[in-house]
């Protein structure tokens, strides 16, 4: 055998383990989301994300930094770098924090479809601020997540409403923390930009949770939950998803974190009962294939070459 096939089959390997790790990232992040679910029965949004990126926290420092060189890496930090770490610390607290309230008070499966308008935001984010502009597969993309979205407010339950907000809202500020991650990681490594990110989090949910005299008692039903959540979601889901990154092209990965969702309504009809109405499905779907084209169109304008001088 020749070493061009070698490299060849090194290389298909190398990119079914890619498929393989991204569509299990994408299964684990859908349970977190339907364990987010049960926890928040019994206890408060801001006091899940607090105990969390608590346990989030400590298990990086136990298991990850003594081997790494965290002064160093965190020295080399420049004022922009800085300023950028902050950012992306502060959307990913509100960004969070908006989308569990609002998981709190719908169907986990739809407000996993809503969260998808994320990647309309992130892709208008670098419209705005870095002056790029949409192709027609970004532009028929957007129009169809749009039409979803509004497919699945006006066929959305009375009870659903305030729910469908805030989640809508967390999408916002989800694609405010993925352009921000972007500028962020130019000046740092992104697992250390990782940490300092769900430590300075942890922090400020627990100085806003002691101010409000929080009742811990619903802990007693949902702390296995609540260990499940912080290591499957912080940490576990997003390692599986960058090492899917090593094997296979970022679009590649990107698309196949939209089919979370999916997963999401599976495992909530399964364990938790709950399922969406036909309709309801449908906006969803609208709004996911939309963000799907979107991602291919971006991916497409990457990989265009330079026109020739």
């Amino acid at each position: 055998m020749w070493k061009s096939d070698y490299n060849t089959e090194e290389n298909e390997n190398s990119q079914k383990l890619g498929y393989l790790f991204s569509f299990t990232s994408a299964f684990f992040a859908a349970c977190a989301t339907v364990t987010g679910k049960w926890n928040l029965d019994y206890i408060s949004p801001l006091m899940m994300n607090a105990f969390i990126f608590s346990i989030a926290t400590l298990i990086m420092s136990i298991v990850y930094l003594p081997f790494r060189r965290v002064k160093s890496n965190i020295l080399i930090f420049t004022k922009a770098g800085y300023i950028w770490l902050l950012a992306f610390t502060a959307s990913s607290l509100l960004a969070i924090w908006f989308f569990w309230a609002g998981v709190q008070r719908m169907d986990p499966s739809l407000a996993a479809f809503l969260n998808r308008s994320e990647v309309l935001i992130a892709i208008l984010c670098g419209v705005i601020f870095l002056g790029e502009r949409f192709n027609r597969l970004e532009t028929f993309g957007g129009i169809l997540s749009i039409a979803g979205i509004v497919i699945m407010r006006a066929y959305l339950r009375v009870e659903y409403s305030t729910g469908f907000w805030l989640v809508l809202v967390g999408s916002f500020f989800f694609g405010l923390t993925e352009f921000f991650s972007k500028m962020a990681v130019r000046y740092g490594r992104p697992i250390i930009i990782t940490y300092l990110r769900n430590l300075m989090m942890s922090v400020v949910y627990w100085i806003i949770l002691s101010s409000l005299n929080p009742d811990f008692s619903g802990l007693k039903t949902v702390w296995p939950g609540v260990i499940a959540l912080g290591i499957f979601g912080p940490i576990f889901s997003r390692m599986i998803y960058m090492t899917a990154l090593q094997h296979l092209e970022l679009s590649k990965v990107a698309i196949i974190s939209q089919t979370q969702p999916i997963y999401v309504v599976l495992i909530a009809a399964t364990i938790l009962g709950q399922m969406p109405t036909f309709r309801e499905i449908m906006g969803g779907l609208f709004l996911t294939v939309g963000c799907l084209i979107m991602v291919l169109g971006r991916s497409r304008k990457i990989k265009k070459p330079a026109p020739p001088k």
